[in-house]
């Protein structure tokens, strides 16, 4: 499966080398005028990891906006549940970090318009989303990396980035109206409870500035 059904509220756009959250991010601000790109979903076509951004359409102000950052999380929980063995435990590590059976599978970007105060609505916003499929297919032994994890190793056998995208593509949707309908709180819940570590809702302004995680730089071939 080479080319992924997306709801049709998204602009799909594949990559096939470059990084789709950069790539999203000098979209947004090109068109910061115009809104135009708003709704872009960019992925890479890499078959070792899902790595996608999407060019969103600010309507709050910056300190909710973050929020998505929370609403991706889910989206991703709730997709790999959907296509994971049932035994599976998807957390998150405070603030970015997507646990899969307490080991790093990838994480959430988030990036504004530099220029927006915490009470205005940024000129643009974007959330990214990477998570490790298949692992390093040279490493002989990824035991001995407890601290990070790939689908393949996860019982996830033979899933396609593609796959995954399709069904993170509708969960994302599914939660972005909850929010827009019913508020933050249920999103709120289930984050909270999927956290690590017990958290009050805080300002997730300091804690995004860079991110938490990183992924070790494989093929992308």
């Amino acid at each position: 499966m080479d080319t992924p059904h997306l709801p049709p509220l998204f602009r799909p756009c594949p990559l096939d080398r470059d990084d789709p959250f950069v790539a999203a991010t000098a979209r947004a601000v090109a068109h910061t005028d115009d809104g135009e790109e708003a709704g872009t979903l960019l992925w890479s076509r890499r078959p070792d990891r899902l790595d996608l951004a999407i060019v969103l359409g600010p309507d709050r102000p910056l300190s909710e906006t973050r929020l998505v950052v929370a609403v991706t999380l889910i989206a991703l929980a709730d997709a790999l549940e959907a296509l994971g063995p049932p035994t599976l435990a998807v957390n998150f590590g405070w603030p970015d970090r997507l646990l899969v059976n307490g080991a790093l599978a990838g994480g959430v970007r988030f990036a504004a318009a530099p220029d927006a105060l915490e009470d205005e609505v940024p000129a643009w916003a974007v959330v990214g989303a990477t998570v490790d499929v298949l692992g390093d297919p040279d490493d002989p032994d990824p035991g001995e990396h407890p601290d990070r994890t790939a689908l393949r190793e996860e019982g996830f056998g033979d899933v396609e980035v593609p796959v995954l995208l399709e069904s993170f593509a509708r969960h994302f949707l599914s939660w972005m109206d909850i929010w827009e309908d019913a508020g933050f709180q249920p999103a709120q819940v289930i984050w909270q409870r999927r956290l690590d570590r017990p958290i009050a809702l805080p300002d997730l302004g300091a804690a995004l500035r860079t991110p938490t995680w990183t992924l070790p730089e494989r093929r992308k071939s």
